[in-house]
């Protein structure tokens, strides 16, 4: 695992390496073992290690066949062993035992189609000297980051926005349309980054940059779609039972320490099954709790762990827990409010004592319909009479003040399916985020980002559940989920592997239509068939928790102190984004009890502490995640 920078002269003159070393120091975080930048031509390029495979010969940046290909990466090529096999059989020859130089044999034997083959994490820059041609790419769902931008006449590529800035003279403008999308979901999602101009690499994507032609984006790879009929496949179980077995099983390949997140969930239990089945030793599992019964899943997670005879570590956390936001902040150079951050967080923190790889459930939701808000839409009557209750709810609705007592409960109830379920997702529903977000905010975009999921997903083909689970898997897990995870484990130079979006999981879960997978009484239908096969009974059973925090909890103790400190500074105020006195108002509410606002107010938090540590220190080139 790595942290990856650099940049190429459009104009076609020589650079050197020193603006490259100054972008990966702040990504020193990202790969503390080993450091390095070459210059090639118009090109350098920069690498921070986080040596896991080959830790001796695996340095990088990555030259081969006398200059003319030049690999940085950021992740794992899970099958670089039968890649290079194959290779082998071509005639390559090989000075290393690292993915890197499997990477760079790929791109000089079949060019582009190179990731098509690669079966892993990965952001990828090559330098191709010859045509003087940089191409940058993605894993086929996102897990690894990857932003590029044009300033002046250099065109910037980094693991993190941070290097990026720490290569500009002073920060960039904030997109409007980034803040709004922030306050109404707590991320930003899409290929554009939070810092105009700015823009992510899609997954599945690459970016081909030969000047003087503008940079084009190509697709190697897209989300399956579902099936629209019924697929009768008996061997389908088998199937996806031995994928996932194998998808495990190749995430053990390490030269480092490994081990496990550990919930009391369905996803992680089978994950860790199946590495205790592969591992000759006890897997090291790590947990979070809360205190909380309604949050904590310590209990779960250690009947789980004593199951497969795992070396279970947990940390307790306390409501003081929430005080690690500034932490967050440096970490997450956008602003991020999803709060299960903050055990993300932690629990990576109590890993890397022990283990620099983990292995995480994260992905199974989205694959096999897990998620309870999926269940409650399909549950949501669309008959003509429910669409008249619905009708009248409406208007009762929009009769009421924003604070009134039953504004959100009308409101909710006067949703479709598609509609209610995009609610479900939101921390700013559309009625409060007008008041909560400055004027200026709301009226330069076209329309706010509720009602384009809303259109979205009324607008898509197909049956609803595959159509939720769609807007999931494009939007939620790689805006929110894997930008979390990624995030949370490289502050602090762990790895985190994924086996549940391997690829071939990926396909071969959208092999069957979305009503096998769920329904309105029940998740994971199929999934939990071949989970059978690892987990006990008792397991199988628990209904799902997700990966909550108690905020209301937090904030309606000694923490809104802190919260009222920050939001209603002058500071934050003279920013212009947020409506001060309605802020006042949330933060009253809470406190007092009358209203939960407790993922507002930490949206709101994030969003200032985000803004001072990226905007605010412009000229500041400590960028490092600290």
């Amino acid at each position: 695992m790595c942290g990856i920078a650099g940049y190429v002269a459009l104009g076609g003159a020589a650079v050197d390496t020193a603006r490259a070393r100054e972008m990966i120091a702040a990504l020193r975080h990202r790969g503390p073992d080993d450091a390095g930048a070459v210059a090639n031509g118009p090109a350098a390029l920069a690498a921070a290690r986080l040596s896991v495979i080959d830790p001796s010969g695996g340095h990088q940046p990555m030259t081969i066949d006398g200059g003319r290909v030049t690999v940085v990466q950021n992740g794992e090529i899970y099958n670089y062993v039968e890649l290079r096999d194959e290779l082998q059989r071509r005639g390559r020859r090989f000075s290393t035992a690292s993915d890197t130089e499997v990477i760079a044999a790929l791109y000089a034997e079949f060019g582009d189609a190179a990731f098509e083959r690669m079966r892993g994490m990965f952001a990828v820059a090559i330098w191709d000297a010859p045509r003087r041609r940089l191409v940058l790419a993605r894993d086929r769902v996102g897990k690894k980051p990857l932003y590029y931008m044009q300033h002046a006449d250099r065109f910037f590529f980094a693991s993190e926005a941070k290097a990026i800035l720490a290569a500009l003279p002073h920060a960039p403008g904030i997109s409007t349309r980034a803040l709004v999308e922030f306050l109404t979901f707590g991320y930003v999602a899409g290929d554009d980054a939070a810092f105009a101009g700015m823009t992510r690499v899609a997954p599945g994507a690459m970016v081909v940059l030969e000047p003087p032609q503008r940079p084009r984006v190509v697709r190697y790879w897209t989300w399956p779609r579902p099936p629209d009929a019924e697929r009768q496949q008996p061997e389908y179980v088998d199937r996806l039972a031995a994928e996932l077995d194998e998808a495990v099983r190749i995430r053990l390949r390490s030269d480092v320490p490994l081990g496990a997140f550990l919930s009391g969930g369905l996803d992680s239990a089978v994950v860790l099954a199946l590495m205790a089945k592969h591992s000759a030793s006890p897997v090291q599992a790590f947990s979070i709790g809360f205190g909380d019964p309604e949050y904590d899943e310590v209990e779960e997670a250690s009947v789980t762990a004593r199951a497969f005879g795992a070396d279970h570590h947990v940390w307790q956390v306390t409501p003081d827990g929430m005080m690690i936001a500034e932490r967050l902040a440096a970490c997450y150079d956008e602003p991020f409010a999803d709060a299960s951050a903050i055990p993300t967080f932690l629990v990576s923190e109590l890993a890397r004592k022990h283990v620099t790889v983990c292995l995480t459930g994260d992905g199974g939701d989205e694959l096999f319909a897990g998620y309870v808000p999926y269940t409650q839409a399909l549950g949501r009557s669309t008959t003509a009479a429910s669409r008249g209750m619905r009708a009248l709810a409406g208007l009762g609705a929009r009769c009421l003040p924003a604070h009134a007592r039953g504004k959100g409960r009308l409101s909710t109830a006067a949703l479709g399916p598609e509609a209610w379920f995009v609610w479900r997702r939101t921390v700013f529903p559309d009625f409060l985020l007008r008041r909560i977000a400055a004027p200026d905010l709301v009226r330069d975009i076209d329309a706010l980002p509720e009602d384009d999921a809303v259109a979205g997903l009324v607008g898509a083909h197909g049956p609803l559940l595959g159509r939720l689970q769609r807007w999931d898997q494009h939007h939620y897990l790689p805006g929110d989920i894997l930008v979390k995870v990624d995030r949370a484990t490289m502050a602090h130079s762990l790895e985190a592997r994924c086996p549940l979006l391997d690829h071939r999981v990926v396909e071969l879960a959208a092999q069957q239509p979305a009503w096998r997978h769920g329904s309105a009484t029940s998740t994971k239908q199929l999934f939990k068939q071949v989970a059978a096969r690892w987990l006990p009974a008792d397991i199988l059973a628990r209904p799902k928790k997700g990966f909550g925090v108690p905020l209301r909890r937090w904030f309606a103790g000694g923490a809104i102190a802190w919260a009222r400190d920050i939001l209603l500074d002058r500071r934050t105020s003279e920013r212009g984004w947020i409506d001060s006195r309605e802020t006042a108002r949330l933060l009253d509410q809470h406190a007092r009890g009358r209203r939960d606002h407790g993922k507002r107010i930490w949206a709101l938090v994030c969003l200032e502490l985000w803004a001072r540590r990226h905007v605010d220190r412009a000229g500041n080139r400590e960028r490092a995640c600290a």
